[in-house]
């Protein structure tokens, strides 16, 4: 979030991680994220209100806004230019990323190059590698300038008319009038042409070699996005894991029956509760690579914040009661540490259970 201290000039920003920072810190601030970050004006053309970004030189308003298709509705330039050049991929750094650059744009509208990187510095991004919001932040800063955008980027919007499938919840069922029809099968199944015309010059495309924004950009732009956490369902029962205090122990009993007993509590399960089947926890394609030396729910902990028991209930509170009412009797081992260690003659045996397959601990 944004905090500025100082009502007589409200661009003076400090730039603070919400995630960690006290509220009695921010006492006496006022306070910006990402949901309302807006350098719009609103001007009345007749009875019909529009929203248009401002040039904050001048403070004017630009005279063209950028209407993406998704939302049917303009958007302040900086969020624009993020769309617009890709720069929001996962965008769980995207809030962040968006007021640094409102910090730089409105203390130094003319910001070269390596001022945006030192600007976007300190917010961590595993996706970009910060090449897109690097040419974001510049794109915004000529737009609001009033300048002409760099790269050819302008405030004309794509043709194709895209829909949010996920808030909708449906999809254009008719194809637009300029796009013939699929042939018909008997089958319902559309039929595959028998012959594909070969040209020199590619037929023009409305979608094909043409920059489109990702489906959801504009909703993480604006803050609204929707990853698993901001999901609520009816009925819906929340999880948490008890987690072990040792870096190395056996699991000699688990008791979980003042848990059990606990209104609202629907599950708690241990190892004794779930089939062992053995997974690389490393892997993230198909087929899962080795080694295989991890299962769900184990009788043995072999790092401090391993897995011992997993509890589903009503809500987050009760889930931290139950998890506190669960006792472990532990049978602590030897831990290792460190790599030296490890390959000493006589170091501690971690991985001893006999099913890991291709990993090698003696």
């Amino acid at each position: 979030v944004l905090l500025t201290f100082h009502p007589e000039d409200p661009h003076s920003y400090r730039l603070v991680n919400s995630g960690v920072m006290l509220a009695a810190q921010a006492d006496g601030a006022s306070i910006v994220t990402v949901e309302g970050l807006d350098d719009t004006a609103t001007l009345r053309q007749g009875d019909k209100e529009t929203r248009r970004p401002v040039n904050q030189s001048t403070n004017q308003p630009i005279s063209q806004s950028p209407i993406h298709p998704i939302s049917q509705s303009p958007l302040p330039a900086l969020q624009a230019a993020f769309v617009r050049t890709g720069a929001i991929q996962c965008g769980y750094c995207t809030p962040a990323q968006l007021l640094a650059a409102k910090k730089l744009l409105d203390e130094n509208p003319h910001p070269s190059e390596a001022q945006v990187r030192e600007a976007l510095a300190g917010v961590l991004c595993r996706c970009t590698g910060y090449a897109k919001p690097v040419q974001a932040v510049l794109l915004a800063a000529a737009w609001m300038r009033g300048d002409a955008a760099p790269d050819g980027h302008d405030w004309e919007p794509p043709n194709l008319t895209i829909f949010n499938a996920f808030e909708s919840g449906e999809w254009p069922a008719e194809a637009p009038p300029d796009e013939p029809p699929a042939p018909a099968d008997p089958t319902g199944v559309i039929a595959p042409p028998r012959t594909m015309p070969v040209t020199v010059a590619a037929p023009a495309t409305r979608v094909v070699n043409k920059p489109e924004p990702k489906v959801d950009a504009v909703k993480l732009a604006k803050g609204r996005p929707v990853f698993t956490d901001d999901v609520e369902m009816p009925g819906m029962l929340y999880g948490g894991l008890l987690t072990s205090p040792h870096a190395h122990a056996r699991i000699l009993a688990i008791d979980k029956s003042k848990a059990l007993a606990l209104p609202g509590v629907h599950a708690v399960l241990t190892h004794e509760d779930v089939p062992r089947v053995i997974y690389a926890s490393g892997g993230q394609s198909y087929p899962n690579p080795p080694p295989y030396d991890q299962v769900s729910l184990d009788n043995k902990v072999r790092h401090v914040g391993d897995r011992v028991a997993i509890v589903a209930a009503e809500t987050p509170e009760l889930v931290q009661q139950a998890l506190e009412l669960i006792e472990v009797e532990y049978e602590i081992l030897p831990a290792v540490f460190d790599p030296e260690t490890a390959i000493q003659d006589g170091a501690p045996v971690i991985h001893d259970e006999p099913d890991a397959q291709m990993i090698h601990d003696p």
